[in-house]
């Protein structure tokens, strides 16, 4: 396991929604993810029991032949369940070579529960196994649907991680969240070493492997926690819808030379639940709403016509706070039928028709996505309006992000993209809103040229904050702002000469006064410009041609001299 990148994924995730919120879009893992990687059945009756815990000592003795002792001071409170060491200590050796059948099936017993506690639902303790989970294997033969269980577990645990702060840790089946992670995202994905053979069970297919088993030896994280964890989020920060890998079961839907063979029920399963009702894969657990993860199925995925979140009335619902209810099946009864329901009409329908993916609707989900959520979580290199004045290198220096890169700290290129990002988003609006207002307006020449001047200021200023050294475009005054300058001065203008870096700051230029109000920041409030303001448009519109009529008298002779030379 890599701890740091899993903290990153988890800091991702959201409660109400039930999926990790990326630039990339939304994301989670699911049944087909459980089917693929975990084998488990999908199908099948809910894990839902009685969890009272009266007596559970004198019924775990039947179940398995003896219990952990009790606490000698019967004040103290222990928890309902199997510490982890008591079991390897007293189930730790194979049953004897002439052991009964009785003897066989309760060793079976505790490894499954062993097994199932330690790597499907442990909790962030990581030191017990509970009861409940050792009741449901009572009989062994009964059919339950571990792979929804496992997988609402791993939901409600991350639900409490990412609210939890200071250190803690993280329950739930990690395997599957770290394969799931490794097979769509680069960030923290391990090298894999060298492959081992792959197994074959042609007589009993059951043993045949599962999509974990391409991960089964890869390279460890050996590198400084912390260092890799702000990596991670930087990373995560920055990665696009491109950079994903949506689709990584593709290839085993169809049938393709060269692939190895995994188990058949579950990828029997997956496609199953891919080919008939992805929607209601995803709504079994905890009413997911299907349309936010549309595009891991490679489906058509749209904007949802609001912003709707999981149940919360489940949310609320927990057995550590909530001690009184412990009759679930009964308290869950319309659920439970609810999910029966839903399997018997998936197996009954007939394929499903299936939308496939649309770039065009997938990028207007994204553009909303962006606007109703939080994506970024890496602190932005620099503030919002350092750019509205000339930039001041002295206090440039102090600023968090260049001291901890001048002290040799870690910081992350995502600080600086995102800064960046913003900066161009909110240009390149201001752009569209003067340009269409520019079609509207009869005399838009003044403002356009006010507007294009401020933005060339500020585009400067992100280079010079980027390494760049060039010099601060002058501010004109009233009087020269009346004036537009003819075709020639303008591109002297859009080249400046280079200058010295003591013009790079405007402390050393003088009081240039209080800042004139640009017509773009009028027109953006929809102020009408006043009578003299038109006066001296057109007045700016009339003395360029007037000025390239007197130009085209004065140069004609002079072209004419010099032909005659010639």
């Amino acid at each position: 396991m890599n701890p740091s990148a899993l903290t990153a994924l988890v800091d991702r995730w959201r409660p109400e929604t039930h999926t990790f919120h990326l630039r990339a879009g939304e994301m989670a893992p699911n049944l087909q993810d459980v089917s693929m990687i975990l084998g488990l059945a999908i199908q099948g009756e809910p894990l839902c029991m009685n969890t009272a815990s009266d007596g559970w000592r004198q019924q775990m003795a039947a179940l398995i032949g003896m219990a952990p002792p009790a606490p000698v001071n019967p004040k103290e409170r222990a928890p309902a369940g199997g510490p982890f060491a008591w079991i390897r200590t007293n189930f730790g050796q194979p049953p004897p070579e002439d052991a009964n059948e009785g003897t066989i099936r309760t060793y079976t017993r505790v490894y499954l529960w062993y097994m199932i506690s330690r790597t499907l639902f442990p909790d962030s303790g990581g030191k017990l196994a509970h009861w409940c989970w050792l009741k449901a294997l009572t009989v062994l033969e009964h059919r339950w649907s571990w792979g929804t269980a496992a997988l609402a577990y791993l939901y409600r645990q991350l639900d409490e991680a990412c609210r939890r702060t200071g250190s803690g840790g993280i329950g739930g089946c990690m395997l599957l969240l770290s394969v799931w992670s490794w097979d769509r995202l680069s960030v923290g994905r391990p090298r894999v070493l060298n492959e081992s053979p792959w197994p074959h069970y042609r007589n009993n297919l059951d043993r045949e492997p599962t999509w974990a088993y391409l991960w089964d030896n890869v390279s460890e994280m050996t590198s400084d926690p912390k260092i890799m964890y702000r990596q991670y989020t930087a990373e995560l920060d920055t990665l696009t819808a491109e950079q994903v890998e949506w689709e990584p079961y593709g290839t085993y839907y169809h049938i393709g030379a060269g692939m190895p063979d995994l188990n058949h029920k579950c990828v029997e399963e997956a496609r199953f639940w891919r080919m008939r009702c992805p929607l209601i894969c995803m709504w079994i657990v905890e009413h997911h709403q299907p349309h936010r993860v549309m595009r891991q199925f490679g489906l058509y995925q749209e904007c949802p016509p609001q912003w709707q979140d999981t149940d919360k009335e489940l949310h609320r619902l927990d057995r550590q706070r909530q001690r009184k209810i412990t009759n679930w099946p009964v308290h869950h009864s319309g659920h439970v039928a609810a999910f029966l329901h839903c399997l018997e009409a998936t197996r009954n329908a007939g394929p499903v028709e299936i939308v496939p993916h649309d770039l065009a609707a997938f990028n207007n989900y994204l553009e909303w996505f962006h606007e109703n959520t939080h994506i970024e979580l890496v602190k932005h290199a620099y503030a919002e309006d350092i750019l509205d004045d000339p930039i001041e290198f002295n206090e440039v220096v102090q600023s968090q992000h260049d001291t901890f890169a001048r002290r040799g700290r870690s910081t992350s290129i995502a600080s600086d993209l995102n800064f960046m990002r913003t900066e161009i988003q909110k240009t390149a609006h201001e752009c569209e809103i003067m340009w269409d207002q520019s079609g509207r307006d009869e005399k838009p020449v003044g403002p356009l040229r006010h507007f294009i001047k401020n933005t060339a200021r500020k585009m400067r200023r992100l280079a010079n904050l980027l390494g760049c050294r060039e010099g601060e475009i002058p501010t004109s005054s009233s009087s020269e702002e009346r004036e537009i300058p003819d075709d020639e001065e303008i591109l002297s203008q859009s080249i400046p000469p280079s200058k010295p870096h003591g013009h790079l700051t405007s402390s050393s230029q003088g009081d240039e006064g209080p800042p004139r109000r640009s017509s773009f920041s009028r027109m953006r409030n929809d102020e009408p410009l006043s009578s003299e303001e038109d006066e001296q448009e057109e007045q700016q519109q009339q003395e360029p041609r007037q000025r390239t009529k007197r130009m085209a008298v004065r140069k004609q002779p002079v072209r004419t001299a010099r032909r005659g030379r010639h």
